[in-house]
């Protein structure tokens, strides 16, 4: 994996109904107590094609779909399910449900272990607060990392060449490109930090 040691980070791959989860002591984590802010988010309205292509068998259940942004000609979505924060890519010109759940990058909701904002790295030069972080390589991408807080969460992906990365749906979703990725965060305003966007997200 190319991320520094430095960030305990959480790796969770979901393929095909495959998941996978570690930690730096190699033990799963558990979420956080109580109500998680992310879940009371409003869903943003994704449509019909995308939402069935998230809730795609072997995946199980509903995904709560935070938002959607434009990179190239794939649309990269945000959302929520089972205490994890995912991140799907799916093409743009999708007019069909995928008949398999596509492939996503997940981490779960932090807990005791979670690292925090003292990382002088993604996603802790963008997330408040304690987070896990996930990384994998995510096509039609070369990398991504996501990271998943009590009240935002963000992801950044490497490999967008020229592109310029576009805000599609959702209240709360800021994107912007920084040098050769770019970077799209969801939820709420005050738990999302570091750079101003480059970009208008409206």
């Amino acid at each position: 994996m190319r991320r520094s040691r430095r960030l305990a980070s959480t790796v969770l791959l979901l393929t095909a109904g495959i998941a996978t989860a570690c930690t730096s002591e190699g033990t799963q984590p558990h979420g956080g107590d109580g109500p998680w802010t992310l879940n009371g988010l409003v869903a943003t309205a994704a449509g019909a094609t995308i939402q069935r292509s998230i809730d795609a068998p072997p995946s199980k259940g509903t995904a709560k779909i935070l938002g959607i942004a434009g990179v190239a000609d794939t649309d990269v979505i945000l959302s929520v399910k089972d205490g994890v924060c995912q991140v799907t890519p799916l093409p743009a010109s999708l007019t069909e449900p995928t008949g398999t759940a596509p492939t996503s990058v997940g981490a779960p909701r932090p807990a005791g272990h979670a690292s925090s904002d003292a990382h002088q790295e993604f996603p802790g030069t963008i997330l408040d607060g304690k987070y896990t972080a996930a990384s994998a390589q995510l096509q039609p991408f070369q990398f991504a990392t996501v990271g998943c807080s009590e009240k935002a969460m963000a992801v950044q992906i490497e490999g967008i060449g020229g592109a310029l990365p576009m805000k599609k749906s959702g209240d709360s979703l800021q994107v912007w490109r920084e040098g050769q990725n770019a970077v799209i965060a969801v939820g709420l305003p005050e738990a999302i930090h570091g750079q101003a966007p480059k970009q208008s997200t409206s």
